[in-house]
């Protein structure tokens, strides 16, 4: 079962390997995975077995999870954990949360929930945080964490409000009420920074939150922490990588623009809640997970990009246009549960491996070019699509678009038919849904009649087949994705 509203960052790891004796195997590798990365201990989090035990029940009892937790905890003046700030927060309330690691296995998740350990600490020493409580489950092969900090007088939480030895703050931009802290950094009136990252001068090693911002404090002699940047733009930095859980869990960032990237490796964005826009340019590979649980993403633009990973972009609840150039690998549901998306247009792509855009309730439109490849289930359950475009298609696997009940118009173009499975489009577009499936191929009239008994019968009669030669690529307006940056 999926936690609705995961937490900005993860903690899981911030234990001694020592206290995790008897955990299950998550928690042992994540205490080891955090041991190898923390270099130093800067706050205690105790692992509570209990703390573990009721998270594991009132995971599996299902219902408001968060609210089964605190019954189950008897922490009946806890409030949600915020890494912003608890406003109002009184001493002897508890901040508890509870997120979900997306990973693969124990060994990836532990590595996942410990890859932004310093950051995460820094940030909470600095609000006043000395200990608390921590536990790590696995449920259902799924991975999950529970943090609980109690709120004393001296530390409530609140954001900490940069400073700077500068009486005037920086040099006023004109015409605005931003102000440059230092060269590339710019503040605006909410206290949060725009950042552009090649100015700062970064080992390319060290493109993270916890160096940028040192970076900054260092240079500007300020106090800021990772969670007053709201834009950030890596354009100038190419052939980037950008490390696993780089950014996680930076809840104010709101803007991504990048160049050139080599990769952008696992969690590396991932719970960045207040996330709206990511552009890209050229990137080799977006990792698992990468921008999953972006709640408010809401646009993603990326010029060509050789592999996009498992579950890159799942669960980004408010994500409502994708625009790719030319794409190798999409994987299995990358975009899986974006449960507002409305359109994705794609210029070329070799593999859409399974259901790897299912599930997504509000998808309309689907305009791609040439595929080589489309999985099993990829667009399956999509109830609300309406418009399917493709070029050159070689091979679809069974349930590709199975009950996309609301398709009106398919247009694609094929050589082999031999290479479709006859339930690709297994329940999709049921009468009186559909109106025209244009499908471009020279064939005979006998397999003409096979590949209408791939549809319901009351859509048979709306397939119609052009010549091979006929198809246009202006058919599916693609728009030229080069310039989208």
């Amino acid at each position: 079962m999926r936690l609705k509203r995961p937490i900005a960052f993860i903690l899981s790891a911030a234990v001694a390997a020592s206290a995790l004796t008897g955990c299950d195997s998550f928690s042992g590798h994540a205490a080891a995975a955090a041991n190898s990365a923390q270099v130093q201990q800067l706050i205690e989090f105790i692992a509570d077995l209990g703390l573990e035990r009721d998270l594991r029940q009132a995971l599996q009892s299902g219902g408001d999870l968060r609210r089964a937790l605190l019954t189950l905890l008897g922490l009946e003046s806890a409030v949600n954990f915020n890494v912003d700030g608890l406003a109002g927060a009184r001493p002897g309330q508890h901040a508890v949360q509870v997120w979900e690691v997306t990973a693969q296995s124990a060994e990836d998740a532990a590595a996942l929930a410990a890859s932004q350990i310093r950051a995460v600490l820094e940030q909470l020493k600095s609000n006043g945080v000395t200990a608390g409580r921590i536990g790590m489950v696995e449920v259902d092969g799924k991975y999950y964490v529970v943090v609980d900090v109690e709120v004393t007088e001296e530390n409530t939480f609140e954001p900490i409000k940069p400073v700077s030895d500068d009486d005037d703050g920086g040099e006023e931009n004109s015409g605005s009420q931003d102000k440059t802290i230092i060269d590339g950094v710019t503040e605006n009136a909410s206290g949060l920074l725009t950042i552009d990252v090649a100015k700062l001068g970064l080992n390319e090693d060290d493109i993270n939150a916890a160096a940028i911002i040192e970076e900054i404090n260092t240079q500007a002699e300020t106090q800021y922490n990772y969670n007053h940047i709201v834009e950030l733009d890596l354009s100038g930095c190419q052939n980037l990588t950008i490390d696993n859980g780089a950014f996680l869990g930076c809840t104010s960032l709101q803007t991504v623009k990048m160049g050139n990237v080599n990769t952008i490796e696992q969690g590396a964005f991932s719970s960045c809640t207040g996330l709206q826009t990511v552009k890209m340019g050229n990137v080799n590979t977006i990792g698992q997970g990468a921008f999953s649980d972006c709640d408010n993403l809401q646009t993603v633009k990326i010029d060509n990009v050789n592999t996009i990973g498992q579950g890159a972009f799942s669960y980004c609840d408010n994500l409502r246009t994708v625009t790719m150039g030319n794409v190798d690998t999409i994987g299995d549901s990358a975009f899986r549960n974006c449960i507002t998306l409305q359109t994705v247009t794609m210029g070329n792509l070799d593999t859409i491996e399974p259901y790897a855009f299912s599930d997504l309730r509000e998808l309309q439109t689907v305009t791609m070019g040439d595929v080589n490849t489309i999985g099993r289930g990829a667009f399956s359950h999509c109830s609300k699509l309406q418009t399917v475009k493709m070029g050159n298609v070689d091979l679809f696997f069974n349930y590709a678009f199975a009950d996309c009940i609301s398709l009106t118009n398919i247009r694609f173009k094929i050589s082999n038919f031999s290479r479709i499975d006859p339930n690709a489009f297994y329940s999709a577009g049921s009468s009186p849904k559909v109106t025209k499936v244009n499908i471009y191929s020279n064939i005979s009239e006998n397999d003409k009649e096979a590949v209408r008994s791939w549809f319901d019968s009351d859509v048979q009669d709306k397939v119609e087949f052009h010549s091979y030669d006929a198809w246009d690529p202006s058919l599916l307006n693609i728009p030229a994705l080069p310039s989208l940056l």
